[in-house]
């Protein structure tokens, strides 16, 4: 190999890990790629839980709402990173360059640490699943097991796993994606040939009314954190076919991974009483050896979405506004989440986990509906790529002191908003946000502002 490829070689790995913009000829995914990576991203115990969780005996839907509530919920969430990964895709800039656009130079600060939140969150929560797992195989075979101790092994294997970058979370997603797929498979074949559809989940009333948007919510909610940061991912695309190769990718990567987990969750959910989701894979199981196959799926499934959902985004964040590299900023994430507590996160008990889901979508649905307003009301082919990484004072992102009141206050009014209803949470937000933004920034309110606190000075 030459000195000249080996220089560029570099360049390009090293540009990947970076928050530079990514040419089009250092794109390192193909489709075939894209796709298992995020059907192993959703592939898990997370949207299998949403589904366990909604319906009845465990939740308060018959089987045929959860159905369609799960259907919808897997539609919207495939909508909403196709119309917010076009950022990566266009123009290769992650997730938090995306948000200087809207909220200026400093600003965008607050849309990145609120994202945070919920990803070391699910982090944790995906790491406790991945203890819960090893120590129901461990006690099956061998009858011992040890959860807390599996916890901090699990993390130490996720990190290691994505100390790399994103070339090894693409190889670990796509082959994971395949194994996955397969266990999953024979396992709700095994369930539904044993045990049938149990006749009270058909029987059983349940409602229409706000339970069941709720469900719809929550069923989103697990997947707005990613399709927030979609450009993360979807900077790594390879652009050919137009626009297409970003719409299938998400539309045949989103969708079918979120419905079929969803019918994983339904199928486990009517067959067992047990309100611990990944207990019930083993309660469930007609064997111990099927059992134990079937949390290995869990392990797998609970990396691969770690790596893509819960380790890329808070990274970047921490590599944009503390200045550390990869390598440190996967350090802080991971300790991060282990303060979240996930064990308690991870209940079924007075809905918990729908109230975590709902309760940090209260910022995440307004600020997505900013990010959608912004690029495709008023600058889908007005944005400067240089000026978002122009960091100093007048630049064309720096508004009024580095921050856009127009953001910032359409983000408050559509958290409000959510609070006035949480149990719908992003379903309030997101629209609220998205108004508040086009009328205020058609009112001119950030020059409004400037002008006020210049003659104020004066």
């Amino acid at each position: 190999m030459s000195g000249g490829d080996e220089g560029e070689n570099a360049m390009t790995e090293s540009q990947t890990e970076s928050l530079e913009p990514i040419a089009d000829e250092h794109r390192s995914m193909s489709l075939s790629h894209y796709i298992p990576v995020w059907w192993a991203s959703f592939i898990i115990v997370q949207g299998f839980a949403t589904a366990f969780f909604a319906v009845y005996p465990q939740g308060p839907l018959n089987l045929l709402q959860a159905a369609v509530a799960m259907t919808i919920g897997a539609t919207v969430s495939a909508i909403l990173f196709t119309l917010n990964g076009v950022w990566g895709y266009e123009m290769g800039i992650p997730f938090v360059a995306q948000t200087r656009a809207a909220f200026g130079i400093r600003g965008s600060v607050m849309p990145n640490l609120v994202r945070v939140i919920p990803a070391v969150g699910w982090l944790g929560i995906g790491n406790w699943i991945g203890a819960l797992a090893i120590n129901s195989i461990t006690t099956t075979l061998w009858g011992f097991g040890h959860v807390p101790l599996y916890f901090i092994l699990f993390l130490l294997l996720n990190i290691a796993l994505a100390w790399g970058g994103i070339t090894s979370i693409k190889w670990f997603d796509s082959l994971a994606a395949g194994v996955i797929i397969v266990l999953l498979t024979y396992t709700v074949y095994v369930v539904l040939s044993t045990q049938g559809i149990a006749s009270a989940s058909l029987e059983y009333d349940g409602t229409w009314g706000l339970p069941f948007l709720t469900v719809i919510a929550a069923h989103v909610g697990t997947a707005i954190t990613g399709a927030l940061n979609a450009a993360d991912i979807s900077r790594h695309l390879k652009k050919r076919r137009g626009s297409w190769n970003h719409i299938l990718g998400h539309l045949l990567g989103i969708a079918p991974a979120m419905l079929y987990m969803a019918l994983v969750g339904l199928v486990f959910g009517i067959s067992t009483d047990t309100a611990n989701p990944v207990y019930a894979i083993m309660k469930v199981a007609p064997s111990p050896a099927i059992g134990i196959a079937m949390l290995v799926f869990v392990l797998a499934a609970q990396i691969s979405s770690n790596l893509t959902l819960n380790i890329v985004p808070p990274i970047h964040v921490f590599q944009d506004s503390l200045g550390i590299s990869w390598q440190n900023g996967l350090l802080v994430t991971g300790i991060l989440s282990v303060a979240t507590f996930p064990w308690v996160l991870f209940s079924a008990e007075g809905g918990i986990y729908f109230l975590f889901i709902n309760s940090y979508a209260v910022p995440l649905g307004p600020i997505l509906g900013i990010l959608l307003a912004d690029y495709w009301i008023f600058r889908a082919e007005d944005t400067s790529i240089p000026s978002l990484y122009d960091k100093h004072a007048g630049s064309k992102y720096w508004f009024i002191r580095g921050f856009s009141v127009t953001a910032v206050a359409s983000t408050v009014i559509g958290s409000v908003a959510s609070l006035l209803l949480l149990d719908l949470s992003w379903m309030i937000g997101l629209p609220v946000g998205f108004v508040s933004y086009v009328v205020l920034r058609k009112g001119n309110l950030d020059e409004r502002s400037l002008e006020y606190l210049s003659s104020t000075r004066a």
